[in-house]
């Protein structure tokens, strides 16, 4: 390649206004990713409100796409810069030309699967999503998701032909330099300066002491709308840190921290014990609260709503009307149901810090001498359920492989992607559970009401549709969970037997407009309780999270050990404030009866609804610094 090139001004075209133009490139295909993500996932993100909210938003996305744009390409500026002759050569350049086309091809598909990812999780693609590529159910999944989502591949595909024609269209123009010593000299100089303006870019800014590290950041932009500002794969890398995990608060003394909010439980009596009934838990793949026409008639004035024997089981049960979920995805939710632990901005299952002594649901039965089983359709621990069940004291886990031993193996039992259809797996978890003895505890996971929402060949004509096809699967577990009833209403251990029905989180398809475009619509999940007796009934207008079901479902059994929960119970713990929390947008939710704020480890960034006191806020640091704690330590238990 010649190194000379009479007609090009030195000032204006060299080394680094091309290694310029070239990032610029990639700058502006992310701010068409950016466009692309909103106008696709709008729905769920939210209208903006206002030209002053556009620009907010436009500001911090400038900053977060620099960043992401300068920590994927390090290693090209690195050695687009090496001060020598070299870098001129044709050879070099194809070296570089293949490092920028893999590494922007690589952000390209990083943020495309953004915008197919968001619609399930609620959030951008992280390191923490890693923990699942081991599933052998993988690649037809992926098939799946770009079976049905071939308007974002279309769009990834011109991008990645938009990088390469910028490559080709930005002419590449050397350094015009004669003299060799002050070649070296300036290019020296030159790249230290580059250097430094990557360094600042790769921080977000010139402050030597601020630099922004942390995703929650971009709520300062806008609140709502966090996931939209950012971009990555600054979200990816940023989640490499071990310190981005939690957050290592600390806001009071010791003493004042456990007056203010403690997970320490010790009751001395209960004013409900049902003695020791057995427990059967259904967490609910995708349940929303607005699936039911019971909790929101105004959705279904003339229909019958997605869950019609749920709902007759909430009028005869005892239902929690204003339920939220502590996480936004299935692995958060068993820490939260069987230990009372929530998942803030990492799900605690993922966390080294996981590896620790509990005092869970199922073990602190099965030292009562409650038989503990867990069921899950799906192959041995292919989601992680089943290791987390044994690790919260859970003695047998029941899986696919198990089903697969005795029952029928066909088209209308086993779906291609997870496991088991919930109808026959409920039936196959009934004739188990008739096997154990009393009193047992048994939960288990559906799978069926989950993407890509396959019903049976021979019930696809049967189910309703619903208004979209997340509520076409819930349908039809609603009608395994009839199924089920039917099946043990006659056993004798029915009766003795305290039933808790509880969400994972809300169903990534939404119907209802709160609940795709306000985030606490995007916690609002069914969660009841039923005795088959009637000896629960009501309705409870409080605000309840999963987080509370634990110590709940303890004091109706009458326990009266110490335990460490999170949670609350409900008929027992009046001094405990009702309230529900969890991370959302990289932000802290906190709702209670009277309010709900937003709060990002270091002030209230918006209130969506009442006046929130500063009691409220004491409250949540509070039981941020006791999360804090306890992972710091590895500690889940009550005892020294």
């Amino acid at each position: 390649m010649k190194r000379k090139e009479k007609d090009s001004n030195p000032l204006l075209q060299n080394d680094f206004t091309t290694l310029l133009l070239r990032l610029l490139a990639v700058y502006v295909i992310m701010a068409i990713l950016q466009v692309a993500f909103y106008m696709i996932d709008k729905p769920y993100l939210g209208h903006i409100s206002d030209f002053s909210e556009t620009l907010s938003i436009a500001k911090g996305a400038l900053r977060f796409n620099l960043m992401s744009v300068l920590l994927a390409n390090t290693p090209f500026i690195l050695l687009s810069i090496l001060p020598f002759y070299f870098r001129e050569r044709r050879w070099y350049q194809g070296i570089l030309y293949a490092i920028y086309l893999i590494t922007n091809s690589a952000v390209i598909i990083l943020n495309s699967a953004d915008i197919i990812y968001f619609t399930h999780t609620m959030k951008r693609v992280t390191f923490e999503d890693t923990h699942f590529t081991s599933n052998s159910n993988n690649l037809p999944i992926i098939l799946d998701f770009i079976t049905h989502n071939l308007p974002v591949i279309i769009i990834a595909l011109a991008l990645i032909g938009l990088l390469i024609y910028s490559w080709h269209y930005i002419i590449y123009r050397p350094t015009r330099i004669e003299n060799k010593r002050r070649y070296y000299l300036v290019n020296s100089i030159a790249a230290m300066i580059v250097v430094v303006l990557t360094i600042c870019g790769i921080r977000g800014t010139v402050n030597p002491t601020k630099p922004w590290t942390k995703m929650s950041e971009a709520a300062e932009y806008s609140p709502e709308k966090t996931w939209l500002t950012l971009s990555n794969p600054y979200c990816f890398f940023r989640s490499l840190d071990k310190e981005t995990e939690y957050d290592r608060v600390s806001y009071f003394s010791d003493e004042e921290c456990n007056r203010i909010y403690s997970p320490e439980h010790d009751l001395d009596s209960c004013c409900i014990d049902l003695g020791q009934r057995n427990v059967v838990v259904f967490i609910m793949e995708s349940f929303s609260k607005e699936h039911s026409k019971y909790l929101c008639p105004e959705l279904y004035p003339n229909e019958t709503g997605c869950t019609p024997f749920l709902d007759s089981l909430m009028q005869e049960g005892y239902t929690f009307t204003h339920a939220y979920a502590n996480g936004m995805k299935s692995i958060e939710a068993m820490p939260a149901i069987f230990a009372s632990i929530p998942s803030f901005k990492t799900s605690f299952a993922t966390m080294p810090e996981t590896f620790g002594e509990f005092e869970a649901m199922p073990e602190i039965l099965a030292k009562q001498g409650y038989e503990t089983a867990f069921f899950s359709g799906s192959e041995h621990n292919s989601m992680g359920f089943e290791e987390m069940a044994q690790r919260f004291g859970v003695e047998k886990c029941y899986c696919r492989e198990e089903y697969e031993k005795d029952y029928p193996v066909n088209d209308s039992t086993i779906e291609p992607f997870w496991g088991v259809y919930d109808m026959p797996y409920f039936l196959f978890m009934a004739d188990e559970i008739d096997k154990m003895q009393e009193p047992f505890f048994a939960s288990v996971f559906n799978l069926t009401s989950h993407h890509p929402y396959r019903v049976p060949p021979d019930y696809a004509d049967i189910v309703p549709q619903g208004h979209n096809p997340e509520q076409h699967v819930v349908a039809y577990t609603d009608m395994a969970f009839r199924a089920f009833f039917e099946r043990v209403e006659n056993e004798p251990w029915f009766c003795n037997t305290i039933f808790v029905f509880v969400a994972d989180h809300v169903a990534p398809l939404a119907y209802d407009p709160q609940t795709r475009s306000t985030m606490k619509g995007r916690s609002s999940i069914i969660q009841f309780l039923y005795t088959p007796d009637g000896t629960l009934q009501g309705t409870d207008s409080t605000t309840v999270q999963q987080l509370d079901l634990m110590p709940t479902v303890l004091g109706l059994l009458g326990n009266k050990e110490p335990y460490f929960a999170f949670g609350r119970d409900v008929f027992n713990e009046p001094q405990r404030e009702p309230v529900a929390f969890n991370c959302i947008n990289q932000m802290y939710q906190c709702i209670t009866n009277s309010t709900t704020f937003y709060f990002n480890t270091e002030k209230v960034v918006e209130i969506k609804e009442g006046n929130p006191q500063k009691s409220d806020e004491d409250f949540l640091k509070a039981v941020l610094q006791s999360y804090a704690e306890s992972l710091a330590n590895k500690k889940y238990t009550t005892q020294e």
